[in-house]
C-alpha cells in the first residue's frame, strides 16, 4: 500500500473583465427583480473573483451597547449568501450558504436563474433580527 495523497480537482470560478462584470451585474439585478423575498432582503451586490457576494443589512434592536459600539437603531450588514460562477454562459453555478464558522456550504447547483430562484425558496437565506 502506498503513502501517495490523492488528488482532487477543483473547479475554479471564472475570471471576469470589467465589462464582463458590469454584465453578470445587469443579470443578476434583473433577476433579483422578479422575486419577492430577496429584492426586499438583499442590500447590496458584489462581484469579486467569478463570486457573486449577496449582503444584507438589519437594524439592531434592544436594550444594552453592542460590540464595537453599537447600539438601538443601527444597522450592520450580513453577508447573505454568495453564488460562484464557472462557465461564461451562467449555465454551471453553485449557491453557497456561509455557516456560523465561516465556512462555505453549497446549497444547489445549476445555472444562475436557478441558484437565484432557490435562494429565494431555501429557509437558510433569510435577514436575521436580533
Amino acid at each position: 500500500m502506498s503513502n501517495r495523497g490523492y488528488w482532487v480537482k477543483v473547479k475554479k470560478p471564472i475570471k471576469l473583465t470589467k465589462k464582463e462584470k458590469e454584465d453578470l451585474m445587469k443579470a443578476v439585478k434583473s433577476e433579483i427583480e422578479k422575486t419577492s423575498k430577496l429584492k426586499e432582503d438583499i442590500s447590496r451586490i458584489n462581484i469579486r473573483a467569478g463570486r457573486i457576494y449577496f449582503y444584507s443589512e438589519r437594524e439592531l434592536k434592544g436594550d444594552g451597547p453592542y460590540i464595537n459600539g453599537l447600539k438601538k437603531g443601527d444597522f450592520v450588514e450580513d453577508v447573505y449568501g454568495r453564488i460562484t460562477v464557472f462557465k461564461e454562459d451562467y449555465s454551471d453555478c453553485t449557491l453557497d450558504w456561509q455557516r456560523h464558522n465561516d465556512r462555505w456550504m453549497e446549497m444547489s447547483k445549476g445555472s444562475l436563474e436557478k441558484c437565484i430562484k432557490d435562494a429565494e425558496e431555501d429557509s437558510f437565506f433569510q435577514v436575521i433580527d436580533y
